[in-house]
């Protein structure tokens, strides 16, 4: 919009131009001069924000898997937000017993697939890897017991594909995915997978169910 408003009052101030006769030729040509200098400042102006528009929009992409402050932390059931790091949970499916990912297991398992993302800012004063990402902020609970609170087991690795990856160490700004499993203790209630800190505080929590 800026260049199309800039050649419009060029082109007005060309006709002024020819209506006036008295003005000499050195005027005329330092009017051109002053003009073209305009068209290319507003050209090279549109440039700088158009560049701008850009690495803004690149930023807020890359920041879109994380929050500002760890206290502003959420699960939404499919993503957990942090500001260091993130979980994206993939896939989930129900295993039977002497399937492929439960080949020794002597109960079903409920498994689930995962990315977890590092921030690029993050200073790494702590490695994080996928298995210790996931166990430090979730829990799953299957309530089927009228009298205790039945937190689920963590069964063996679901996917041989991450014998080595769900240990290992994340770089700043990159992504590794993992698996992880639970033992089910019966195939008809819904577990509740919860996200939450080390102090117990809450990100938010979703129903899977098992049937």
């Amino acid at each position: 919009m800026k260049k199309l408003s800039m050649l419009g009052i060029t082109a007005l101030s060309i006709l002024v131009l020819g209506a006036c006769s008295s003005n000499d030729s050195s005027s005329k040509g330092s009017s051109t001069k002053e003009s073209s200098s305009e068209v290319a400042k507003t050209e090279e102006s549109s440039k700088t924000e158009a560049s701008s528009t850009i690495e803004s929009s690149t930023k807020t992409e890359t920041s879109g898997d994380f929050v500002e402050k760890a206290s502003d932390s959420y699960f939404d059931g499919t993503m957990l937000k942090g500001n260091s790091y993130s979980v994206k949970i993939t896939d989930h499916k129900v295993i039977p017993v002497g399937e492929k990912g439960n080949e020794y297991g002597e109960n079903p398992v409920l498994a689930f697939w995962f990315d977890t993302m590092v921030a690029p800012d993050y200073d790494n004063s702590t490695p994080i890897n996928p298995n210790t990402a996931w166990i430090m902020n979730f829990e799953a609970v299957q309530d089927n017991d009228p009298n205790a609170v039945n937190k689920l087991d963590i069964a063996s690795l679901p996917d041989e594909a991450h014998l080595d990856s769900q240990m290992a160490e994340i770089k700043p700004g990159g992504t590794v995915s993992s698996s992880v499993a639970y033992e089910l203790t019966d195939l008809e209630t819904p577990v509740k997978l919860t996200a939450k800190d080390i102090l117990g505080t809450e990100y938010g929590s979703a129903e899977f169910p098992v049937k």
